[in-house]
């Protein structure tokens, strides 16, 4: 008899535990996923109201600019076609929107870009000329809509798998778009071959002072921050000064480095300056997540490491890093995309970096070349966002994580 009570209220506690979980998990269930739609509005705008190339007779001068179904042939009518579809995929039940919007943004992406090499290939004349074929604002709307499809998209399949599918998919298009499609005559990709080993060199050399000043800050700022945990004195002097020094303007800070480094007999131009400088705008955000991680830590799990009979050490190592980790990890994250894109201005200083095209462009009035600079790290930042999220969810347990959006509205 007592058993059959004790099954009755497993299953009664079964049963309020079912009822109270949501019947659908995806956050989507909304009957319109209203980012995605407006990826698709925005980029279906950009198409139809906006320019899609600019023709020019040279690489510095104005030119004649073009709408998509003037230039790109049967790929602007398949481009539209497709974003009709990823706009329909807004529509669709939750369990198969985030495949649908993923496989919208993907297939929109790579018409996207055979409609650029279709416009290219149809406007540059033959043989060897100066002319040039560039993108125009209507091709970046659309790929800022695209984008916004394709995070959504990412959002909310909530898949890996489906994730590394649509990216290979859009950079096998890339490549097939380069290769046959004609993208590879655009007046961005002549830049490219002309600055290509330039390119490398300055892309290696920018990822290498980013990662070492942000290597160093992570150095000092870690055990800064533990410390202004522990000290109020060390908390009201460390966490002002980093905020100070995080509003000084990058040339201004650089300007005020030079003083002080000729005085040591350092170089005022060059890696070292632009290495400093770099190190002290990533300490604020990894100093104040490492000291909110360690200070945040509930009080019963210091109680609890504390009658386990741990020293103060094992305490901080065993209970309060583990636990704090997850924002310290948010701090770093925010600490390399803020320094890819402060990286570029330290050019002035001498950095060989890829600031150096950019105002190589300016100088020059080509807008090809400040564009060669600027994609790459747009694309380095994506890189760096998401390879640190993917290490969160490597090295911190799923119970202490900190919860995304969309977990939040699942």
């Amino acid at each position: 008899m007592a058993d059959r009570q004790r099954v009755s209220e497993v299953a009664v506690k079964n049963l309020a535990i079912a009822s109270a979980m949501p019947s659908e998990s995806y956050p989507s269930a909304k009957v319109v996923d209203r980012a995605a739609s407006a990826g698709a509005v925005v980029a279906l705008a950009g198409c139809l109201l906006l320019p899609f190339v600019e023709f020019r007779p040279n690489r510095i001068v104005d030119g004649r600019l073009l709408h998509l179904l003037q230039c790109a042939g049967v790929w602007g009518w398949v481009l539209l076609a497709v974003l009709l579809l990823s706009l329909g995929a807004a529509l669709l039940p939750g369990r198969y929107r985030g495949r649908g919007l993923l496989a919208g943004a993907v297939l929109s992406f790579g018409a996207l870009l055979f409609a650029l090499g279709s416009a290219t290939t149809k406007l540059m004349p033959a043989g060897d000329t100066p002319a040039r074929v560039s993108i125009a604002g209507g091709a970046w709307i659309a790929l800022v809509g695209i984008a916004m499809i394709w995070f959504q998209g990412n959002r909310v399949a909530r898949s890996h798998k489906a994730s590394a599918a649509a990216a290979l998919t859009g950079t096998a298009l890339l490549v097939a778009a380069w290769w046959f499609g004609g993208l590879s005559q655009l007046s961005l990709a002549v830049e490219y071959r002309a600055q290509a080993d330039t390119f490398w060199q300055l892309t290696y050399s920018h990822v290498l002072l980013v990662l070492g000043g942000t290597l160093i800050a992570t150095v000092i700022g870690i055990p800064l921050g533990i410390v202004a945990a522990r000290s109020g004195f060390a908390r009201a002097v460390a966490i002002p000064v980093v905020g100070i020094i995080q509003t000084i303007p990058s040339l201004a800070l650089y300007g005020l480095l030079v003083i002080p480094l000729a005085a040591l007999g350092l170089p005022t131009l060059g890696t070292v300056p632009a290495l400093i400088a770099l190190t002290l705008y990533a300490l604020l955000p990894i100093v104040r997540n490492t000291f909110l991680g360690v200070s945040g830590v509930d009080a019963s799990s210091i109680d609890a490491g504390l009658g386990m009979g741990m020293s103060r050490r094992q305490l901080l190592w065993r209970v309060e890093f583990p636990l704090a980790l997850p924002l310290v990890l948010e701090g770093l994250r925010a600490a390399l995309v803020l320094t890819i894109g402060i990286a570029a201005v330290m050019a002035i200083a001498g950095a060989q970096d890829l600031g150096t095209l950019i105002f190589l462009g300016w100088g020059s009035i080509a807008v090809d070349l400040v564009l060669l600079g600027a994609i790459p790290m747009v694309v380095l930042s994506i890189i760096a966002d998401q390879g640190m999220r993917a290490l969160e969810s490597v090295v911190v347990s799923p119970g202490i994580r900190i919860p995304r959006e969309e977990e939040l509205s699942a």
